[in-house]
């Protein structure tokens, strides 16, 4: 486990890049143990190697400084859980993954498609991570589901796996996937808008209409024949929820998904 405290150009809502921070705090507040699992996270072998260093410098500069961080720590059989950041963050990690995997796929679960070409004058952009991710890991190896907002240029750009919450229930897309996916190791990328407002405030971009965190739970645990080789937690901006509810929602979520993909 480690963080990319990332935050790139955000036009209204700050404070994303205190979501690794947040999210650890928020633990604190929940249980390793998971009565419906009937597993433990201190029954896993696990290591928090804190956050990576960004430095200084464009958005560009900072994400490689954290890409080489990450090369240096993981080799395959390793599985990289990623604490963000915006969206952003997990663009390095994809970049040290995807080589080393050659058939690797990404689930993304989002309120948002992320495929701008470019926001606010930077290619480097929250609203553009899987735009990046697709520089490294070939469109139709992305799946990317939940989606309930985006630009026209985005829906225009017809990504292959595009599965809009408009056209088809987030649940019901992933389950339809299940077979598919657990063909290939799979990385699953999670933003925590794709869940409604109501259970998530504390994010730049909420949106509504989104998944409850029951449902969320549900996917997590369609997922489990997957072999899923790693995976992040991105955009907790605590600074827009008083209450702390979103991390620690985010925390319990993170820790459902640790111990059904990996707690055997």
């Amino acid at each position: 486990m480690f963080g990319i405290p990332f935050e790139g150009r955000v036009n209204l809502r700050h404070g994303a890049d205190q979501g690794p921070r947040e999210l650890r705090l928020a633990s604190d507040s929940i249980e390793t143990y998971s009565p419906g699992l009937d597993r433990d996270l201190e029954d896993l072998a696990m290591a928090d190697l804190g956050d990576c260093e960004l430095g200084d410098g464009t958005p560009r500069e900072q994400l490689t400084r954290a890409r080489r961080e990450v090369e240096a720590f993981w080799h395959p059989g390793l599985r990289p859980v990623m604490l963000g950041g915006d969206h952003t963050a997990t663009v390095p990690v994809i970049e040290v993954l995807a080589p080393a995997i050659p058939d690797l796929r990404v689930l993304q679960l989002d309120a948002h498609p992320d495929l701008r070409e470019e926001f606010l004058g930077e290619r480097y952009n929250y609203a553009s991570a899987m735009a990046r991710v697709m520089d490294t890991v070939a469109p139709e190896r992305v799946y990317q589901v939940g989606m309930r907002t985006g630009a026209r240029e985005e829906y225009r750009r017809r990504a292959p796996h595009l599965y809009p919450a408009h056209a088809i229930h987030p649940v019901e897309a992933v389950r339809s996937l299940v077979p598919t996916l657990a063909a290939y190791p799979l990385y699953v990328t999670v933003d925590i808008d794709v869940l409604d407002p109501a259970e998530a405030p504390g994010t730049g971009s909420p949106e509504p209409c989104g998944l409850r965190a029951a449902e969320l739970v549900e996917i997590v645990r369609l997922l489990e024949p997957c072999r899923i080789v790693g995976t992040d937690l991105v955009e907790v901006a605590h600074a827009w929820d008083p209450s702390a509810r979103t991390g620690i929602t985010a925390s319990w979520i993170l820790r459902e998904a640790l111990l059904t993909w990996w707690g055997k």
